[in-house]
């Protein structure tokens, strides 16, 4: 349920995303294009910062793009 949730959340955001082909939400979100989320890039999304600690599942400050695949189920 609660990835149900966390999808419906980001919604909108993805529809505003994919206008760019190229682009998705984690790699639009990764501003310095290190392959990791930190918090403040995080912060750009209410509803990602709201789950940052559960999602970082190695605890080490940062989503990984894998964290963030599992996260959603991908």
């Amino acid at each position: 349920m609660k990835k149900f949730a966390f999808v419906l959340f980001f919604l909108p955001a993805m529809g505003a995303y994919a206008a760019n082909a190229d682009s998705d939400l984690f790699s639009t979100l990764d501003q310095d294009g290190n392959g990791a989320l930190s918090k403040e890039e995080a912060s750009a999304e209410s509803s990602l910062a709201a789950v940052f600690d559960q999602i970082d599942i190695d605890a080490d400050g940062q989503i990984s793009r894998a964290e963030f695949d599992k996260y959603l189920g991908n």
